[in-house]
């Protein structure tokens, strides 16, 4: 009982010393300017319709005395697409908000845009503050790309006719979206396609994949998330699956930060060219018993392998660049894995390679790694790449299948880390003029456009 009395005692005692002390406290109108924590909120790229993150300004009290902001509030007022919380409550306009002396106060600034009447449109709107003897402003700013939507939580929406996407509005994916029936799914140069957490594109037996994208017009796939922490990690969406005997013919496009960018069943078939793809937390292009033809292809950072080829399959590789420099586990995956066996299946291998660039970030690392079976063929041929191998069990010297190899000399990217992704070459790149003649003649032209018939450098790019 004594010690039930002593608690309510103190809770008392700590209520009436509270009550005092916010008595005493005097909280005059600011009269000097306010110091902001950056001038400008720039919200990542949001879609119409869709509410963004929640970005943060502080607000400091440069005074040696408490004081109240006479007013803050959103320049365009209950019409703003632009929603903020100040202190603890959301609004538009606010008046007499108390900052102690030399603290700071938080605002949360986000933003729900409607539709837009354009591909992309930039919400530009004032933050405005009033004190005594000045007016200050913080400048919000978002871009707002119109999108078209695809709900498809259950995995059962589905594209069952030929249909065509433009760069006129972005698309987004939500679940898995279907490509079925026989039909044909065209996405024209310049196009954008975000994938939401979760989210992958399936084409379905017997239907098409096409990928127009051009030089500067690239088709951009990725995840929905812009804002700087997500943006460049891997495992914001999942991949594009490409059902058996489905096809998907590839050009100039960029593929990142999901789990898979490609997954190929048995007897599916991929033609890529002038492609980048970085940043998936498990391959970047898996085949399972598939046939794949790879121009012009960049692959950096997955963390297994840029290229995982099992249960055999037909594939053939002409200036690629496969680096692997993921860190987010403990073991960098590999460039390129090569089984013909799966889940104790067997099928004929059948990998040729040339004037391409095999390298991992890690110095134990090697690029490749061969997992053979006897019970069926393992064809493969390396024919003038440049490539790292310690041992892993490959012995590349004295292995006729291995030709011409520029063996474990560092190509010198320009910069390998997620957010940079440039795998183009550094000036003392081993690489450049050590390309076979004849290949080069078959893709004459690299992912840049730079011709390379004279003289080509070995990987996706010329110069």
């Amino acid at each position: 009982m004594k010690k039930i009395s002593w608690f309510f005692c103190s809770l008392l005692a700590l209520a009436l010393v509270y009550s005092c002390n916010r008595d005493e406290l005097s909280f005059e109108s600011a009269s000097q300017k306010l110091r902001f924590s950056k001038d400008t909120v720039l919200l990542d790229t949001v879609f119409s319709s869709v509410r963004s993150e929640t970005y943060a300004l502080k607000v400091y009290n440069q005074e040696d005395k408490d004081v109240s902001i006479p007013r803050i509030y959103l320049e365009n007022g209950g019409n703003s697409w632009f929603k903020i919380n100040v202190d603890g409550t959301a609004g538009v306009d606010f008046h007499d908000i108390p900052i102690r002396a030399h603290d700071s106060l938080y605002i949360f600034v986000e933003i729900a845009p409607k539709a837009v009447n354009s591909s992309d449109m930039l919400a530009d709107e004032n933050l405005i503050f009033n004190t005594l003897n000045n007016t200050q402003s913080v400048k919000l700013l978002a871009l707002v790309e119109d999108a078209d939507f695809y709900y498809s939580p259950d995995g059962k929406t589905e594209i069952s006719s030929d249909l065509t996407w433009n760069n006129a509005k972005s698309k987004v994916i939500y679940g898995n979206l279907k490509v079925t029936k026989g039909a044909k799914l065209t996405i024209d140069e310049g196009t954008r396609v975000y994938f939401h957490k979760g989210a992958s594109l399936t084409i379905d037996e017997n239907s098409e994949l096409n990928i127009n994208g051009t030089l500067g017009k690239e088709v951009i796939l990725r995840g929905d998330r812009n804002d700087p922490k997500y943006d460049s990690l891997p495992k914001n969406w999942e991949n594009i699956y490409l059902s058996s005997l489905a096809i998907a013919k590839v050009n100039y496009a960029i593929v990142k930060g999901g789990t898979d960018a490609f997954v190929l069943e048995p007897a599916s078939q991929l033609e890529i060219s002038n492609t980048q793809i970085y940043n998936f937390s498990n391959t970047g292009i898996y085949a399972i018993g598939a046939e794949v033809t790879g121009k012009n292809l960049v692959a950096n950072n997955c963390g297994n392998a840029d290229l995982m080829l099992q249960f055999g399959g037909n594939y053939d590789f002409t200036h690629c660049t496969f680096a692997n420099f993921y860190n987010l586990t403990p073991a960098s995956g590999y460039a390129a894995y090569l089984s013909n066996s799966y889940d104790n299946q067997y099928n004929a291998l059948n990998a040729v390679f040339k004037n391409c660039i095999f390298w991992t970030g890690k110095s134990s690392n090697n690029s490749l790694y061969f997992n053979k079976s006897e019970q069926e063929a393992f064809h493969y041929v390396f024919d003038t790449n440049l490539i790292k191998n310690s041992s892993n069990g490959i012995k590349i010297e004295g292995d006729p299948n291995f030709i011409n190899i520029i063996l474990n000399e560092n190509p010198s990217f320009t910069n390998t880390q997620f957010s940079k992704n440039l795998l183009n070459l550094k000036p003392d790149s081993p690489a450049f003029g050590k390309g076979n003649v004849t290949y080069a003649n078959a893709v004459p032209y690299d992912i840049k456009g730079v011709l390379r018939t004279s003289s080509p450098t070995l990987g996706a790019y010329q110069q």
